[in-house]
């Protein structure tokens, strides 16, 4: 009979739901992506001494740590081959996460003495700040949001461009518009967002992701637009923490952009009674968007000063 059978079916049935279970992101989705993949290294760190810890055969220490070693890796191999039939993608940043976890825990169960062991502290500290870096650095946005609100946009440093995403169906960056900052038609300050669309998405823009944020007490959402072509119908929808939205869930509206500057102003008061069956929660705003539906041809504009007022 197989020794730790218990332990190890707990132990997978955690590892089924933790990386298996689809996860959708509504906001920060940059962010608790790369959360998720530095999270594969402490996990298979911990995996890996687990395995060490609860060996079902008996053999040798030295066997015992290069079976746990190798049965945990090939594990991680085979879970980012499956996940994608499962809802969640497969990423070359979970597996050489999971790998360093892996080394870093054969070295420290192949060290016995103490010394050695306090040596490899830098080493696994290094390894974990690699590993967390890029969710830390994605958080620079989110930290810009909150310290500047009720400013939402006005785009004089990089970090801000964290929060801006060309627009598409999901929560995170592609090629529905390309999106960079220019010294260009600025209202406030010296830079502006610069928003180039293509008619190879049906709706192609840019989401600000708001993150939740609480606009009870503001009367209205104000932001500058320079045209650099000729008029055309700016889209513009916000959407709360309501799941699942439709059409008629959230708020929607066009304004035309004629060509040069454009102030354009809408009030909160509208933003909240535009759903057709219930009030818009304005505690927690999730995502701003501005895009052209369905056009015929390529845009750019400019965004600039986006504020509550």
């Amino acid at each position: 009979m197989i020794r730790y059978w218990k332990q190890w079916l707990a132990v997978g049935v955690g590892c089924g739901v933790a990386f298996f279970a689809p996860i959708h992101f509504e906001s920060n989705a940059q962010f608790y992506i790369h959360l998720m993949d530095a999270a594969h290294l402490p996990a298979f760190f911990a995996l890996t001494l687990f395995a060490h810890a609860f060996w079902p055969w008996e053999t040798t220490q030295c066997k015992r740590r290069l079976f746990a070693a190798g049965g945990v890796a090939a594990v991680s191999g085979v879970i980012e081959i499956i996940q994608p039939l499962t809802g969640r993608t497969m990423g070359l940043t979970d597996f050489v996460n999971g790998m360093m976890g892996i080394l870093i825990a054969l070295l420290f169960l192949a060290t016995q003495r103490t010394l050695f062991r306090v040596l490899l502290i830098p080493l696994a500290a290094g390894c974990v700040v690699a590993a967390f870096f890029p969710a830390w650095k994605e958080s620079a946005g989110m930290r810009w949001r909150a310290a500047n609100f009720p400013l939402l946009a006005d785009f004089e440093i990089d970090d801000e461009l964290r929060l801006w995403i060309g627009t598409g169906l999901g929560n995170v960056r592609n090629d529905g518009a390309a999106v960079d900052r220019v010294r260009e038609h600025a209202s406030h300050g010296e830079w502006s967002l610069r928003v180039v669309t293509t008619t190879s998405s049906p709706w192609p823009g840019v989401r600000l992701l708001n993150g939740g944020q609480d606009w009870r007490g503001k009367k209205a959402l104000a932001f500058d637009v320079w045209n650099d072509g000729p008029a055309f119908t700016l889209s513009v929808r916000i959407d709360d923490d309501f799941p699942h939205q439709q059409y008629h869930d959230r708020y929607n509206d066009s304004f035309e952009v004629i060509p040069g500057a454009n102030h354009i102003v809408i009030p909160v008061e509208d933003i909240a009674t535009k759903p057709k069956n219930r009030r818009l929660n304005l505690a927690g705003i999730e995502r701003t968007i501005l895009y052209v539906n369905e056009p015929k041809s390529a845009h750019t504009f400019f965004i600039d000063h986006m504020r509550l007022e």
